[in-house]
């Protein structure tokens, strides 16, 4: 057989026919590597040209140093489907929440307003996001941690309502306000809160911002749309609208359409709280109301504080009252500007003015919610007379009330801290109104402070009324003549109602025939008082808050003994002037041939500085009270490390 030699190779197929040999685990290994390191530059490269975008976003919005919270809060939105992008309030009446099934008497509101330019500026950025069904919202605290890292804290909350940037003051007017206006009309009182830090749209919502050109529905606010409703619904009726404004301060009540007259809150004989001297006008144009307001506004306290230097210092009511042509009473609506919520912090202050205010402005917000507190537990003390302000709008809580709050917020970071404390406050009065029915049932059986409605008649051609005299013009008990406020047109006002001295005193002898402290009286008397405030102290030991109960109790002796001693110094004086006037006589008649002897002059005079020794030892017990009880309220002001108004 012929042995056949194996083909030659051709040239350049480098050699005969061969399987490739399996790659070594080293070279697999080295080429994981490879594409190893591939990717992570890729992911290097990608997440340095975001940090440039976040950077480049964060210096106009926050500043560079905001770029890890910005991005923490843009990740906890696109997780939980939050929209950048704020939604309008699509809902309806706030009241018809709950169906027919829900006999709460509380609504709790929430207003978020949009960030302004100056925020903008300063590199401040929202920390605020809206969730769906707009009920509900998150607050995203910013927080820096011990090694300097970032990191975003989130709260949520749950209320009745919440209204974002997107949403004007027509929307809430119609949503939480015009509702109540058919229950006022029908014979209940209605009263809406405004709540929340200084420049968190308190006023831009109870008065608006008044340029008609923004056209952005803000420019009206609760006053003027609300009381345009109640003057069509009143002059429809052939019924009379009354307005009153007056302010809380430091406990005590001041009429802003009286030049910040002193006024005083009594019982009449049937248990109703008057508040004794304040002046009333009739509107017939919400353009009146407005006018009044804005003369009022500018009498109202006001001052700087540890976050604003134009804080309100005060809780400004004001109350729009409906009667009928006899001047029964048929209704009562009451929009009430709260305090700053920041000027709580203020009672840490070293400024003693300013840290009685602020414990004052507190006091005031915590008996208000221990108010709602006892409501809802249906207990049978209420502590309305813990502070003047739960006081004067008992109306709001008991018989035929409703009663709406709304929490305004502003969305910066740099408000944060203020707008958690805005938010656990509403949200304590929105866990206590939700467990309202079993005592909202029972709280209706109690007296209301309005009587019931008439019924209608068909009243004659309504006659002008005969401009006010000079006695009812007369400004309020115990002071001078003051000018009436004017209107639009610059006329003035007709002052329709304002209690006299004979209703005064009349009502003090109706108190004190009840056994309840006056006026006049010295406070520590006044057993509701006490009693209130020794609740409102064991609510805050109850709370962990034991040092801040005292302090509010040791401000409270403040108030009162400086009232006391300013009393007895006007007393003092006025009786000083009788005395003198007894002095000249006296020594008119030892000058007069035929006047009084040496003995009758030594014994007279002797009686006369005996009375005014008495006159100096009375206002110098109560001064040294009153020194004494400043120094315990250094001493516990300096003990109070935080005070929560929640």
């Amino acid at each position: 057989p012929v042995i056949r030699a194996p083909a030659a190779a051709a040239p350049g197929s480098g050699g005969p026919r061969s399987r490739p040999k399996d790659k070594s685990d080293c070279v697999t290994r080295v080429e994981e590597m490879k594409k190893q390191r591939e990717e992570r530059r890729r992911r290097a490269e990608e997440a340095k040209n975001k940090r440039a975008e976040e950077a480049k976003e964060a210096e106009s919005r926050g500043g560079i140093e905001s770029v890890d919270f910005l991005r923490k809060i843009r990740e906890y939105r696109q997780a939980h489907g939050l929209s950048e992008t704020p939604e309008p309030w699509e809902g309806s009446d706030i009241w018809d929440i709950g169906g027919a099934s829900d006999t709460s008497r509380i609504r709790v509101c929430v207003r978020k307003r949009p960030m302004l330019r100056v925020e903008q500026i300063a590199h401040d950025f929202d920390v605020i996001s809206s969730e769906a069904g707009h009920s509900s919202l998150v607050v995203h605290e910013p927080r820096t941690k011990v090694d300097m890292s970032k990191a975003v804290e989130n709260h949520r909350f749950v209320f009745d309502a919440v209204f974002n940037e997107a949403d004007s003051n027509e929307t809430i007017h119609i949503t939480a306000l015009r509702p109540m206006l058919q229950h006022v009309f029908s014979g209940g009182a209605a009263t809406i809160f405004a709540f929340g830090q200084t420049g968190s749209g308190k006023t831009c919502t109870m008065a608006g911002h008044g340029n008609l050109t923004l056209n952005d529905g803000n420019a009206n606010g609760l006053y003027a749309l609300a009381a345009q409703d109640v003057v069509d619904t009143a002059q429809a009726n052939r019924l009379i609208v009354g307005i009153s404004f007056f302010e809380v301060y430091r406990g005590q009540i001041l009429d802003l359409l009286g030049d910040r007259a002193k006024l005083e809150v009594l019982e009449d004989g049937k248990g109703r709280v008057q508040v004794v001297g304040l002046r009333e006008f009739a509107i017939e144009s919400a353009e009146e109301l407005l006018t009044l307001v804005k003369q009022a506004e500018e009498l109202r306290a006001v001052g700087a504080t540890s976050a604003n230097e134009q804080s309100s210092r005060s809780h400004a009511i004001l109350q729009v009252l409906i009667r009928d042509e006899s001047g029964r009473g048929v209704g009562k609506l009451s929009l009430v500007d709260l305090a700053g919520s920041e000027r709580a912090a203020d009672s840490s202050s070293k400024d003693r003015q300013t840290r009685i205010e602020g414990a004052e402005i507190n006091k005031s917000l915590l008996c208000l919610k221990e108010c709602i507190r006892s409501l809802d537990a249906d207990s049978t003390h209420i502590p309305f007379r813990g502070s003047k302000l739960t006081q004067v709008l008992r109306d709001s809580f008991v018989g035929r009330a409703k009663t709406t709050m709304i929490a305004t917020i502003s969305p910066g970071s740099s408000s944060a801290e203020n707008t958690l404390n805005t938010l656990r406050y509403a949200q304590r009065v929105k866990e206590f109104s939700v467990k309202r029915p079993p005592a909202a049932l029972a709280a209706a059986k109690r007296p209301s402070a309005l009587p019931p409605p008439a019924p209608p008649v068909a009243p004659p051609a309504p006659q002008p009324m005969p401009p006010a005299s000079a006695a009812a013009r007369g400004a309020h008990y115990g002071a001078p003549l003051q000018a009436l406020p004017t209107g639009p047109n610059g006329q003035p006002l007709q002052m329709v109602r304002q209690s006299t001295a004979e209703e005064l005193v009349a009502a003090k002898e109706q108190t004190s025939e009840r056994g309840d402290a006056g006026a006049d009286c010295d406070p520590s008397d006044d057993v509701d008082e006490l009693r209130a405030i020794e609740d409102l102290q064991k609510s805050m030991k109850r709370d962990g808050a034991e040092e801040v109960g005292s302090f509010f109790k040791s401000v409270a002796a403040v108030t009162r003994s400086e009232q006391h001693l300013v009393a007895a110094h006007k007393e003092s004086i006025e009786a000083n002037e009788q005395l003198i006037a007894q002095e000249k006589m006296l020594i008119e008649e030892l000058q007069e041939a035929d006047g009084c002897s040496l003995d009758e002059y030594a014994t007279a005079l002797e009686k006369v500085l005996l009375e005014k020794y008495k006159l100096c030892h009375r206002v110098q017990a109560r001064l040294d009270a009153l020194k004494k009880q400043l120094e315990d309220e250094e001493a516990l002001s300096a003990r109070v490390k935080q005070v929560p108004i929640y």
